[in-house]
């Protein structure tokens, strides 16, 4: 029935006017921190490139475009649910690419149609936007195909997060986020991670890890700015183990004297006083 569901066009359309407005809703009624303050400067002051988010964060991707006019095109998995998410992004004036990397199934999701035609679209000057992390997972480890389609098209991937306060989270591999309105509203862009032009498999494996590094610095640092739990981590923080027992044993410790070396780090210009209550 659900197969018939998303296979039928009045449905996709009606569901993803849905979600467009629910989207837009989270905007309007939450308070956004950007982080830098102009985040499409720094979104886009690349054009053409490889806009990077992890899997389970992308509920808000579609509003986040830039004041000025730039070609987008989002990578697209073919599996049934992609039609609505797919609908979503025309909605905001997004086109698609269909496909997805293969992941350790090893099926295939159309994952050399995706990086000929994410070529393509960077050559013609367009930004694709896709996330690194491929189904079924391990969640929040980048994949080898956004690192191979830096190499090829020479353009460097740009790591961005989105997270809110409010949230529900879903039992999927990806712990798939549902943002809530009413919340505070971070968009954190991180800079740009280019792979060098190469078939060489260690340079683009270094490539890889450089992205997915730099997509969990943005992560972090999206919740932080929000005050919330990355849901990702919710079950491993509710049971510490002994190591994570010990850290907080020796921060605690330590509390008494870190803002003596917080001032004593920023009179040397080491530190930002905006940046205290984070430390």
């Amino acid at each position: 029935m659900l197969k018939r569901l998303l296979a039928s066009k009045p449905a996709v359309a009606f569901i993803s006017a849905l979600a467009s407005g629910y989207v837009r809703l989270i905007y309007a009624t939450s308070t956004v921190k950007r982080e830098p303050a102009d985040t499409d400067a720094k979104l886009f002051d690349q054009h053409p490139q490889i806009l990077a988010m992890w899997h389970g964060q992308f509920v808000l991707l579609p509003n986040l475009k830039p004041k000025r006019p730039a070609e987008v095109k989002a990578m697209v998995s073919r599996h049934g649910d992609a039609e609505i998410m797919g609908a979503v992004l025309r909605h905001f004036g997004m086109d698609l690419i269909r496909g997805a990397g293969a992941g350790k199934r090893k099926r295939n999701r159309g994952g050399a149609t995706a990086m000929r035609e994410s070529l393509r679209a960077l050559e013609g000057g367009a930004t694709v936007a896709m996330t690194a992390d491929v189904p079924p997972g391990p969640a929040r480890r980048a994949g080898i195909g956004i690192a191979t389609l830096a190499a090829k098209s020479g353009r460097p991937v740009v790591p961005f997060a989105i997270a809110t306060s409010r949230f529900l989270k879903l039992p999927t591999w990806s712990a798939f986020t549902i943002n809530l309105p009413f919340s505070t509203l971070a968009i954190v862009i991180g800079d740009p991670v280019r792979v060098p032009a190469t078939d060489n498999a260690a340079e683009i494996e270094a490539g890889r890890a450089a992205i997915e590094g730099a997509l969990s610095e943005v992560t972090a640092r999206a919740y932080a700015l929000v005050g919330a739990t990355d849901p990702l981590h919710k079950e491993e923080t509710s049971r510490p183990g002994v190591s994570l027992k010990t850290y907080r044993l020796v921060t605690q410790l330590a509390a008494p004297i870190a803002p003596l070396i917080l001032a004593w780090r920023t009179r040397r210009g080491k530190e930002e006083p905006d940046r205290h209550p984070e430390r």
